[in-house]
Parts: structure tokens; C-alpha cells; sequence
């Protein structure tokens, strides 16, 4: 079933090539005879993947409608009804996500690498599925995915995962011996290191965000929360400066900046940035919450 599923679109390409070759073209009949084959094909089509055909509605109504949550019931259905579609399962965890939901969603990205082929879906999802590891609280686990896609995707013999060298010298090594591996990994595996307190690590892995794109500002954003735990809040200041040229509306950063004006007693600036950081958008992707920055206004007042 799972092969017939990933190959239903050269299937059907060949039965309407075919079918049209000898209704109309051989036999010489009407194009409607052709046209009542196609429709009753789709009909069994929908009846044997109705789960896929349930989410392909579901993506048409996240698509056009830009709302998600008028989507999540008909992907939470075809979910149920046992779709083994990558992109809906991909889609729906991510989502779930989103919602907070992340046992739920973890389900999804598990199932959608059990029947995937494509390596870009795979790696995707092989993030996910850290990003769902981190919010469980088992961050080795993980930061295991990462440091497996580096064995199987990147090149051989890689010095830092023998050697354990995490120093300058490595980043561009370590970047171009893993082209696959995109700004927002690095960053992402830099954040999970720090939230670990190995500050050495998660400078290496930021640093490498920024040689792979040097205005990424949630590289710069890392850099910032690493000197900000370390209490050194002037460099820290510097690198949150640099990620809000970047981007003025990262509530991450705007929340560390009030913190920082808070430590240095300037109330005014502090519940400036906490109110644009409430201001934003927060979901399950998000490093802070909107209780996080209450508490630190309450604590600014």
C-alpha cells in the first residue's frame, strides 16, 4: 500500500494517457465516455486514499485562507484515516507543534520518515523531531539527531566529531563539510548546547550559523543569551543590538533586552522592549512565553 501511495501520480499520468489513447483516439468514441472513466478512476482513487485526499483539502484551506486552525481538524481526520502522505504528516506535526502538542507531533514526524524517500523531507523532519526532543526536556536526544545527520550526510572522516574540536579554526571546516546543514541548524544546535550550559559548544555552532550567513539575526540572538547567562551583559547588549537591526520584531531578543535594561535599573527601557516582546507572536516554536514576560514586567513595575 505504501508503494502504491508514493507512485499514485505517474499512475494516474498513465491510466489518463492510456485511457485517452484508446477511447478516443482507437475507438474512435466520445471524449465524454473518456471523461466518465476519468471520474469514476478518481472516485476509487479518493475512496482507497481518502486520509490523503482529506488533508490535500486541509492544505487547500491553510493555503488560501492563511488560517491554520481551520485546518488542523481536516488534518487531525486524515491523520485518523491512516495517510501516509509525508507533506500532511510533516504539515500536521508541524502544526501540532506549534499547538504545544508535541507528543502528538513527534507521532506524526516518526511516521512520516517511516515512509518518505525524499532527503531534504527527511532532514526536515529529522529537526523537527530535535525541536520536539528539546521541548521534552531530553535535549541529548535531541542534539544525537543533529550530530547523526552530520555522520550520514556530511562528509567523511569529519575532524570535530573524532577529535572533538570546537575551537575558530573548525567553523569553516565544519560548514563546508556539511552543506545540508542550514544557518537556522547550526543556530538551533548552538541554542540546545547553551540550554546545557556548554558554552563552548554553543559558540562554535552559532559562529558557524553566521560564516554560513553573516545577517542571520537569530545567530545573533544566540550569541547575545550565551554572553547574557555568562553575566556579560555589556556584550551581550551588543549582539541583541545587532539582531534587532536585523530583525526589530524577534520577541527572543526584545525579551533579553528588557531583562538587561531591567538588571541595569532603567524601567522605562525595560517595559519598553517587554511590551514589544508581548506584543509578538509566541507559539509552541518559541524560546520564551508570554508568562515569561508577564513575570518580568510584573517584576519591572
Amino acid at each position: 500500500m505504501a508503494k502504491l501511495k508514493s507512485k499514485w501520480r505517474s499512475i494516474t499520468l498513465g491510466y489518463l494517457v492510456i485511457s485517452y489513447f484508446v477511447i478516443v483516439v482507437i475507438n474512435r468514441l466520445p471524449v465524454s465516455y473518456f471523461l466518465i472513466g476519468f471520474g469514476i478512476y478518481s472516485l476509487m482513487m479518493i475512496i482507497l486514499f481518502f486520509g490523503t485526499f482529506v488533508g490535500v483539502l486541509g492544505v487547500l484551506i491553510q493555503t488560501f485562507t492563511r488560517d491554520n486552525q481551520k485546518a488542523l481538524p481536516l488534518y487531525k481526520l486524515a491523520y485518523k484515516l491512516g495517510t501516509q502522505n509525508t507533506t500532511i504528516l510533516a504539515t500536521y506535526g508541524l502544526l501540532l507543534l506549534r499547538n504545544n502538542e508535541v507528543s502528538q507531533a513527534l507521532n506524526c514526524f516518526d511516521k512520516g520518515l517511516e515512509t518518505n524517500t525524499y532527503f531534504l523531507t527527511t532532514k526536515t523532519l529529522m529537526g523537527n523531531k530535535a525541536i520536539c526532543y528539546w521541548k521534552l526536556g531530553q535535549l541529548d536526544k535531541a542534539i544525537q539527531i543533529y550530530y547523526d545527520f552530520f555522520d550520514q550526510y556530511g562528509a567523511e572522516n569529519q575532524v570535530f566529531l573524532k577529535n572533538h574540536t570546537y575551537d575558530d579554526d573548525t567553523i569553516r571546516t565544519v560548514v563546508k563539510d556539511n552543506p545540508y546543514f542550514f544557518p537556522q541548524d547550526f543556530t538551533t544546535l548552538g541554542y540546545l548546547f547553551m540550554l546545557k550550559e556548554d558554552y563552548v559548544k554553543a559558540t562554535f555552532f552559532t559562529k558557524a550559523a553566521l560564516n554560513k550567513k553573516e545577517d542571520y539575526a537569530s545567530a545573533y540572538d544566540n550569541m547575545g543569551q550565551i554572553a547574557y547567562r555568562q553575566n556579560n551583559l555589556v556584550i551581550a547588549k551588543e549582539y541583541f543590538q545587532k539582531a534587532l537591526e536585523l530583525d526589530e520584531n524577534a520577541p527572543d531578543t526584545l525579551y533579553h533586552m528588557g531583562l538587561i535594561y531591567q538588571l541595569e535599573h532603567n524601567n522605562t527601557e525595560a517595559l519598553q522592549y517587554l511590551k514589544k516582546a508581548k506584543s509578538c507572536y509566541l507559539d509552541g516554536l518559541s524560546t520564551i512565553t508570554y508568562d515569561m514576560i508577564d513575570t518580568a514586567i510584573k517584576h519591572t513595575t
